[in-house]
């Protein structure tokens, strides 16, 4: 095939095809090698052997069956009917993006001479829908419409992909009148043409027999197939979209001035699924700078169209300068905060470009695995710096800086691990208990309890966690149930999270109404963007008032009075020495009656904080 053949498979069941050989390539489809990478003196060149495996079937096919359905071709129709199936899935196996469409004609005096029973589509029951459609009737003479199906076809009828591989499928058994339905053979072919179509014409009896199919297929590059008879029309389809001739041809684009390139011979024609072979010639210019690196990239184009997997690339370094490299990194900083790196060339040929900075987390001390990449641009004294990185958990962290190189010099990396920064981890601190009590009336201590269950101050570096165990029962003046309190610590992103809950609580000390909280729960979080507290309870009674009769996340810092009773509910002091933080009491509970009463309660009290942040 000798033109584009670019997207459309266009069958037009208009005879029968012969079987094409079969060919085998020797790779999956595209250009081998590649990209190659030379370092060539100016003036000097060199040859390499290219290699274009080209697909079984032609990329991105549009497929049309274009059938003559008059009467005589009723077995051509039922043989395309039985194989479709075989037909559809053969095809897109080779190109999953395959496309079909469906079109018939008749005879110019048949009530539709033309019709598109399916258009362009990827759903093989649409198109086998289509093909079942299609009827043997009509044809007043010898001679059909087929020049006007033609026409129609690429003309607009069936709307093909942009970009894709237009093939017909021409099958019947007569000629066409020319002209049909008012278009000349000439005119139906200027159509093909301008559409980027290749007719293969299949000739089950007639359909050449005045040489129009023969016109037809040498016209748009493709081929005719006559002799077959209808029982053979489905495998010599089959076998032809399988054998299709393609054009390997090759276009040069973004090429150095420096840099030649040349391919023997311009072009091979092969079937499809064999290899198409060249030699190229790559030659450096006399005049190529030291140090230069000079880029050519080749296009091969089957049909005239450019696939993925086609391009090759080029790469020419021309011998350069080395200079060397001297880093300076950042000093000590916590976890989190920000680290950077210069750099400093020296012994180059005017070094200009860029330096890469990569940055290492601890551990990677072959600097594997790099957790940050920057890039600065290399100032006229040499120098050039990567700009902030926000680091991670604490440990050893090492830069590599590399040079990019430039026209006249070589690139150049810094050793792993000769540039060490340390972070420091966040104190990670808290507390949390389930219950403290304390409670007078004139004078006389009533209750005096130490804070029960009680973590303790917790103060680390690392992720853990602290719990005491549950009190299952608090008896007295003041009774609860199933106190915890727990402290959990994440080394990075540094958090503290405390948190203390209560499931039943009474408080019947002498002078003060009676108060009953059931399941209580605060937390408390702490990260170096700040704290959150949070605060639940399940109900809430002072003497005879209810202050909460269900489960509600409470507000922060809720005040609730009730005679002498003064409550505060999801109390949140925050604070900021020595490390800021965020206490979270979910009742806090004062009485002070005339100076005779006196009761300070805090039930289920969560402390977080966190120090040494960025």
């Amino acid at each position: 095939m000798t033109r584009s053949l670019r997207a459309a498979v266009c069958v037009a069941v208009a005879g029968a095809m012969l079987v094409a050989g079969v060919g085998t390539a020797s790779a999956a489809p595209g250009v081998t090698p590649a990209d190659v990478t030379l370092n060539l003196d100016p003036g000097g060149s060199t040859t390499i052997a290219k290699t274009v495996s080209t697909p079984a079937v032609p990329p991105k096919p549009d497929i049309t069956f274009l059938i003559d359905t008059t009467g005589s071709m009723g077995g051509v129709i039922s043989n395309v009917r039985t194989n479709a199936n075989t037909i559809l899935s053969t095809v897109a196996s080779a190109q999953p993006d395959a496309q079909f469409a469906v079109a018939e004609y008749k005879d110019a005096g048949d009530a539709t001479p033309f019709r598109v029973a399916q258009n362009l589509t990827a759903n093989r029951t649409d198109v086998t829908d289509g093909l079942n459609s299609l009827v043997a009737s009509g044809g007043g003479d010898f001679p059909e419409d087929g020049i006007n199906g033609l026409f129609q076809v690429a003309s607009g009828a069936v709307g093909f992909r942009p970009n894709s591989s237009r093939i017909v499928l021409l099958i019947g058994d007569a000629p066409s009148h020319d002209p049909s339905n008012g278009h000349t053979l000439a005119a139906a072919i200027s159509a093909l043409q301008a559409a980027d179509i290749t007719v293969l014409a299949f000739d089950l009896s007639g359909l050449d027999s005045t040489g129009q199919a023969t016109a037809i297929t040498n016209a748009t590059g493709g081929r005719l197939f006559s002799g077959i008879n209808s029982s053979e029309v489905s495998d010599t389809i089959l076998a032809a979209l399988h054998n299709l001739p393609v054009a390997v041809t090759h276009q040069l684009r973004d090429c150095d001035s420096n840099l030649s390139v040349s391919l023997t011979p311009g072009s091979r024609t092969v079937t499809s699924g064999d290899d198409a072979t060249f030699t190229e010639t790559v030659s450096v210019g006399a005049g190529a700078a030291p140090g230069s690196t000079v880029t050519c990239t080749v296009d091969f184009l089957l049909n005239g169209v450019l696939s993925p997997g086609f391009t090759e690339t080029i790469t020419e370094h021309v011998p350069k300068a080395t200079p060397s490299i001297a880093t300076t990194p950042s000093g000590q900083v916590p976890a989190g905060g920000n680290v950077s790196d210069t750099a400093t060339l020296s012994g180059g040929f005017h070094p200009t470009g860029t330096v890469t900075f990569q940055l290492f987390g601890p551990g990677d001390t072959g600097c594997a695995t790099p957790i940050a990449t920057r890039t600065g641009t290399v100032s006229g004294s040499g120098t050039a710096a990567s700009g902030t990185v926000t680091v991670g958990a604490a440990g050893t962290y090492r830069w590599t800086a590399t040079y990019s190189g430039d026209d006249g010099n070589n690139s150049v990396t810094s050793p792993c691990g000769a540039e060490q920064v340390t972070v420091t981890p966040q104190r990670l601190t808290g507390r949390a208990y389930g219950l403290t009590a304390g409670a007078s009336l004139a004078g006389i201590q009533l209750v005096n309890i130490a804070p029960i269950p009680d973590t303790g101050d917790i103060s680390t570096t690392s992720t853990g966690a602290t719990s005491v165990p549950c009190t299952a029962t608090l008896s007295g003046l003041i009774s609860a149930h199933a106190l915890c309190a727990q402290v959990a610590t994440t080394e990075f992103p540094g958090k503290s999270v405390a948190t203390a809950s209560i499931d039943d609580t009474t408080i019947g000390i002498t002078g003060i109404p009676v108060i009953t909280v059931k399941t209580i729960k605060s937390s408390s979080t702490t990260t170096c963007a700040g704290s959150t507290g949070a605060t639940t309870i399940a109900f809430l009674k002072v003497g005879n008032t209810v202050v909460i009769a269900e489960p509600t996340n409470v507000q922060p810092n809720t005040g609730v009075n009730v005679g002498v009773v003064k409550l505060v509910l999801n109390e949140q002091t925050p604070f900021t020495t020595p490390d800021k933080g965020l206490t979270v009491n979910a009742v806090h509970v004062t009485v002070d009656a005339l100076g005779l009463a006196k009761t300070n309660v805090v039930l289920a009290s969560s402390e977080s904080d966190i120090g040494n942040c960025p």
